[in-house]
């Protein structure tokens, strides 16, 4: 496993660019843990990119999970779960195979 990245930035857009510019560092995601005080996105290396302060009610949370391509819902991705410190979402296919292609 190698150094995480940190995410520094401020809004929803820079959360696209930074984890479109680690998709192409890393492998493909398959997770996204969000804690108490941070989120987390791991690869299938169990590699990870950090979202330090991006957590439950954070308004960035829904940025993060998307450009992820976790799969989540709208509602209540928000609460926080009841006894744990940890939620889990799990990650699915980003693109099809020649989605670039299909005008």
């Amino acid at each position: 496993m190698s150094t995480p990245a940190t995410f520094t930035g401020s809004s929803p857009d820079e959360v696209t660019a930074f984890l479109a510019d680690q998709r192409q560092r890393l492998k493909p995601f398959r997770r996204v843990l969000v804690a108490a005080d941070r989120t987390r996105v791991l690869d299938v290396n169990r590699n990870e990119v950090v979202f330090p302060g991006v957590t439950f009610g954070h308004p960035l949370l829904e940025a993060v999970l998307r450009a992820a391509g976790a799969s989540f819902d709208p509602a209540n991705f928000h609460t926080p779960p009841t006894g744990q410190s940890t939620r889990e979402f799990g990650c699915t296919a980003r693109y099809p195979w020649a989605h670039d292609r299909i005008l």
